[in-house]
């Protein structure tokens, strides 16, 4: 470390000799240099931790010196091997065109100004309530599940589901029938309760049971028998949540995100057809032909 600190010393003993031409240079080495306006964005880009170190230990920030040193040189070294080695030239110029792309993509990304969409969010809230705004009508049951595993032959089970189906529509006590018949882990306790308010289609519950549930018309009425992956089902229907609209005031952030980013995505498209060919553009397309043709499928 204290090497490191010796080094350090010196080199800031170096700087104030500098040519006057080269005064807001404040690292160089040879032909590599970082320029003081180039140090403070770097630094600007560091984690505190990293800052922190510099300020608070020589030998950590001529670490952090010869590392930001270090990145320039590799890319020199970069510009080295794309001209000397043809096999990688297109890979690296055309990586580098790709980030220069991006760089002028977000730079006018960053540009755009979007004005204040909440007239129109109310505007579309008002004719798009649906997409927007909907709480779709949700559902909570009880069930009784005969088990079976896929694969096995649920004929003899249909047959028994069936009865007590009939029985409960007869008037049979349903928490009793849960005891007696339910093959689920736990039933007996929740009176076959499923203790879930149900969308039609809710995600992460097998799609027929919740369209057994939608198709009874009454609270308390059955299901007919709905088969699984599970085994066979009665389902009992007890209670319904109306569907109903979310407020403007609850979704009005969602709506002007979007709003903000057709803008913006219309925008870009805007800018970057710009840069579609021009009229006067020449193509030689013979020589695009004989590049091509090696790529033509075979007939």
């Amino acid at each position: 470390m204290n090497m490191l600190k010796c080094l350090f010393s010196a080199l800031l003993l170096v700087v104030p000799a500098l040519p006057a031409m080269a005064q807001n240079i404040v690292v160089q080495d040879g032909e590599f240099a970082l320029t003081e306006s180039e140090l403070a964005y770097l630094v600007s880009r560091w984690t505190q931790q990293m800052r922190d170190s510099a300020i608070g230990d020589d030998g950590d920030r001529l670490e952090l010196l010869n590392l930001s040193l270090a990145n320039k040189k590799l890319a020199a070294e970069a510009e080295n091997i794309a001209e000397q080695d043809p096999d990688v030239t297109w890979q690296y110029r055309l990586g580098l065109e790709a980030y220069q792309r991006d760089f002028a993509l977000r730079w006018y990304r960053d540009q755009v100004e979007v004005p204040d969409f909440t007239e129109l969010a109310q505007e579309q809230y008002t004719l798009n309530r649906d997409k927007y705004a909907l709480i779709p009508e949700r559902r909570i049951s009880s069930h009784i599940l005969f088990s079976a595993p896929p694969g096995v032959v649920r004929d003899d089970l249909l047959v028994k589901a069936q009865g007590v189906l009939d029985q409960l529509r007869e008037g049979a006590d349903f928490v009793e029938m849960v005891e007696t018949y339910s093959g689920e882990p736990g039933a007996a306790e929740k009176q076959g309760k499923f203790d879930r308010w149900l969308k039609f289609g809710e995600i992460g519950v097998t799609p027929p049971y919740t369209e057994g549930l939608f198709t009874i018309e009454k609270i308390g009425d059955y299901s007919e028998l709905v088969q699984t992956e599970f085994g066979i089902h009665i389902i009992r229907l007890d209670g319904i949540q109306e569907q109903s609209y979310k407020s403007f005031e609850d979704v009005k952030d969602d709506i002007v995100k979007e709003l903000e980013a057709e803008y913006i995505q219309l925008a870009m498209k805007d800018y970057v057809g710009q840069f579609n060919m021009s009229d006067d553009v020449i193509i030689d397309h013979e020589a695009v032909e004989a590049i091509l043709a090696p790529y033509a499928k075979q007939e």
